[in-house]
Order: C-alpha cells, then structure tokens, then sequence
C-alpha cells in the first residue's frame, strides 16, 4: 500500500478528505505551510517516535487520537501562504501556476466555519532514517520559497503534477478531476519535458543558414547535368536539414519560454 499522506479540511463536527498520495510528498502542500508551523510541530513528532519505540502498535493509535501529528493550518495562514507560492511559480515554474491556483481555488470553495486545514504526512516521514532529517528537508523546501532560490527545490517535479503537486483528488473532491488543469496534469504524468540547450539551438540555426547552399549545389548539378541520383540524394537529405533544424528551433525556443536560462 505505501507510505501515504492526506490532505483534508476538519472541524469539530466532521473532516473533509480533499487529496491524498501515496509514497510522495506533493509540493503544493509543502508550499501553503509555513516554518513557524513546522517548528510549534517537531517537538511533538519527536514525543511520538519515542512513545511509538516503547509502545504497541493500539496504544500508539490512541496517542495519535489524543495528540495529532497533523500539520493544521487556518484559512488565514494557508490564503498568505498561497500568495507567496503564486508569487514564487510565477517567477520560477510559470507552466504550473494555473493547476496550483486551481488547487487554492478549490480548496478555498471547501471551507466552512472552524474548518482548519489538516495535513497528515506521518507515514511518508518513514522514508527518511530520522524526523530531524524529514524536518530539515521540509524548512530546507520552504526557505527555497521563501528566498525565491528555484534551484534549491527538491519536492517539484514538473512531468509529474500530481505525485509531485497536488496529489490524487479524494471521493469527496470529485469535481476537482474534472477540471483541464488536473485532467491534463494525469495525462502528462511521467512525460519528461525537454530542458532549454543553447548548443543544440546554435547547431540548429547553423544547420538551417547552410542548407540554402546545398539548395544551390544541386540546383547547379541539375542546370549542368540534368536530373539524376545525385540532385535527387542532396536534395531529399538537404530536406531532412531543413525539417531537423526547423522543428529543434522551435522545439527549443518551447522550452526557452518555459523555463529561461
């Protein structure tokens, strides 16, 4: 089964599952927390582990009943924090900014009255070999927000938006995987995106300024020589030139425009 984590809303009266995921930690959630809610947080993780080492498996879930391990969170908090987040991948990760406002939209249209939002990451904490590690990876995700340092993010995985984005929608959550943003974040899972390489598109532009010389050589061949094997060989291998360094050209300034170097 894995190693899951959930994503819900919750009131004294009732909890609304909204995401979920399994043996991954989505970056959306990271991105609505905030520091001072993991740091009021780690002490308790560690009661826990300690309590859970000396303890039986029904006597750790009665403590987890009194004493949650949920990250919570108000309206107030996750709507600053989701600013910042829209702020950051606006600059930073553009092409997923429209599912991340989606994900806050929806999340905002589920909140009722004493709602607190609820994430339960324990279970994926197991990945790591101490709660101290998990906690400085998470503050680590979080001063890269904060800093706007793009290149210090580890938990945002572009080619795939749900395990490394919002999650899997929940039952309750089914209109959210109606929406184009999500649908096409599942179609695109585990699709890599190309990377923006000035050396393939210089080699692309060079190919593409001496093809017309190859346009001119068998053009001369046929004045001189007529149609023949060789007009035919340059000019079927100058189009192939011509398709090959058109279409990187425009395959790179795609990625240039996603993602500028």
């Amino acid at each position: 089964m894995g190693n899951r984590c959930y994503l819900y809303l919750k009131n004294p009266k009732k909890e609304l599952p909204l995401f979920e995921a399994n043996n991954s930690l989505p970056f959306f959630w990271i991105a609505i927390l905030d520091k001072k809610i993991l740091i009021d947080k780690i002490q308790q993780w560690k009661a826990y582990e300690q309590y859970a080492e000396k303890h039986t498996e029904e006597e750790t879930e009665l403590y987890l009943k009194q004493y949650s391990n949920n990250l919570s969170l108000d309206q107030e908090t996750f709507t600053r924090n989701a600013k910042r987040t829209q702020e950051f991948l606006t600059e930073n990760f553009s092409e997923t900014l429209p599912l991340f406002n989606d994900f806050v939209k929806f999340i905002h249209s589920k909140f009722e009255t004493d709602d607190r939002l609820e994430i339960d990451i324990t279970q994926f904490s197991a990945f790591y070999d101490s709660l101290e590690e998990f906690f400085l990876d998470l503050t680590s995700e979080m001063d890269a927000i904060e800093n706007n340092q793009a290149a210090n993010i580890k938990f945002l995985l572009p080619n795939d938006l749900i395990a490394a984005g919002t999650g899997f929608q929940s039952i309750s959550g089914n209109e959210f995987s109606t929406l184009p943003t999500y649908t096409n974040a599942i179609q695109n899972r585990g699709i890599p995106q190309q990377p923006f390489s000035r050396k393939s598109l210089i080699v692309a532009i060079t190919i593409l300024m001496i093809c017309p010389l190859f346009s001119y050589w068998a053009y001369r061949i046929y004045t001189k020589d007529g149609f023949n094997t060789w007009v035919i060989i340059i000019g079927f291998l100058n189009m192939l030139f011509y398709l090959y360094s058109i279409s990187t050209i425009i395959l790179e300034i795609k990625a240039y425009r996603k993602n500028p170097q």
